[in-house]
């Protein structure tokens, strides 16, 4: 197995290992903030004014209409023209669900969507025990707002993955509570299902899953058979073709050559290579143990997906709160300069930190209780004990 190393695996000794954050740090860290607020600012700007709202909603409600229509569903149009809406690349099973909603008008559903996408932002805050006041900031992340903007999915999967490895959490000081998933019994089939229901609209995101499978093959197979159940209830009203063709669609978008499918390490590598590397991802979900699990699997998901657009950053946000807060602002910063420099620059200072963190806790942001310096403790008073306490001895 895959220990996510001692350091990290016992609370105790982490705690005790990073000392509290010096005043030169702390200026540092109200430096590298304005300056991330700025870059952050701007983006929002080219966000809100460049993108039309609930872009990302009108892929899957005009191939709802042309299934129900009887037209082409999987269109490849939308590879070759960049003018044209990008194509859809949902499973067939996903049609029937969203079908109802073309009979409703459009701008209503995608403001609804909206509205929609927010609360669920609001909900993954407070599940990684982000503080109110730094939802503000996240929200103004390029990741969280291109997602919540564009009405896309990716949002409702990270929250998925995020109630599948953290807990409610006891404080809301910005540092998440993972959970327990190594104890006897603690992946139940409810985990299951919500870590394959990451998967059942992203194959290539299956690390989740993988990761409760690895833990109790029981519990996640039992979380699997809802997912699998809808594919077989839908299957008589999309029928079978169609999933070949969705097989082609998904085919076309990992073609490196399609300008749409984002800053994914498939431009850069070798087909054979970066598959290579997914089946990697895979065999890690697998084996990765400890408190950081969940964090592990998240950057894992990033790295290995085929199409890496802005949204899929959010797998950062964990590891983000894991990692010193210089290094997590310098990250934020950068993932939101819509530069593909900046974009990897950013991951790998959070890969970097996390990595490096394992033996140099340092590296970690320390706790609330360990950031400030620990009062003094009081004077035992002078003299004998009173009365009332003897006797309660």
């Amino acid at each position: 197995m895959v220990d996510t190393a001692a350091v990290t695996s016992d609370a105790t000794l982490a705690t005790a290992s990073v000392p509290p954050i010096s005043r030169p740090f702390k200026i540092l860290r109200v430096a590298i903030a304005a300056l991330m607020l700025v870059v952050l600012i701007d983006s929002a700007i080219t966000i809100l004014s460049y993108f039309p709202v609930g872009l990302d909603l009108v892929i899957p409600l005009k191939a709802a209409e042309r299934w129900l229509d009887g037209g082409t569903v999987y269109l490849a149009e939308g590879f070759k023209n960049p003018e044209l809406l990008p194509p859809f690349l949902y499973p067939p099973f996903v049609l029937p669900f969203v079908a109802p909603l073309t009979a409703l008008p459009e701008m209503a559903v995608r403001w609804a969507w909206l509205v929609l996408e927010v609360l669920v932002g609001l909900w993954v805050c407070r599940r990684l025990a982000i503080a109110w006041w730094a939802m503000p900031l996240v929200f103004l992340w390029a990741p969280l707002l291109d997602g919540i903007w564009g009405g896309n999915v990716q949002l409702f999967l990270f929250a998925a993955f995020v109630a599948a490895f953290w807990r409610a959490p006891k404080r809301h000081d910005n540092h998440p509570e993972p959970r327990e998933l190594d104890a006897p019994g603690a992946v139940t089939p409810a985990l299951g299902a919500i870590a394959a229901g990451v998967a059942s609209l992203k194959v290539t995101q299956t690390q989740a899953w993988l990761a409760m499978f690895g833990r109790s093959p029981r519990a996640a197979l039992l979380g699997l058979a809802p997912w699998l159940l809808i594919v077989l209830v839908t299957l008589p009203l999309v029928g079978v073709a169609l999933y070949r063709d969705w097989l082609e669609q998904a085919a076309r978008a990992s073609d490196p050559t399609w300008p749409a499918m984002g800053q994914s390490l498939l431009v850069y590598l070798p087909s054979a290579v970066f598959f290579g590397l997914t089946l990697v991802s895979f065999v890690l979900a697998l084996r990765i143990r400890g408190r950081d699990t969940g964090i592990w699997i998240g950057l894992l998901m990033l790295l290995a997906t085929p199409n890496m657009h802005v949204q899929t950053a959010l797998f950062l946000l964990p590891a983000m709160l894991r990692i010193r807060l210089e290094f997590a602002l310098l990250a934020a910063m950068l993932t939101s300069t819509h530069t593909n420099e900046g974009w990897w620059l950013g991951i790998a200072i959070v890969i970097g930190a996390m990595l490096a963190g394992e033996r140099l806790p340092i590296l970690r942001e320390p706790p609330a209780e360990t950031a400030r310096p620990a009062p003094p403790a009081p004077r035992p008073a002078a003299g004998p004990p009173p009365a009332a306490s003897t006797a309660d001895t």
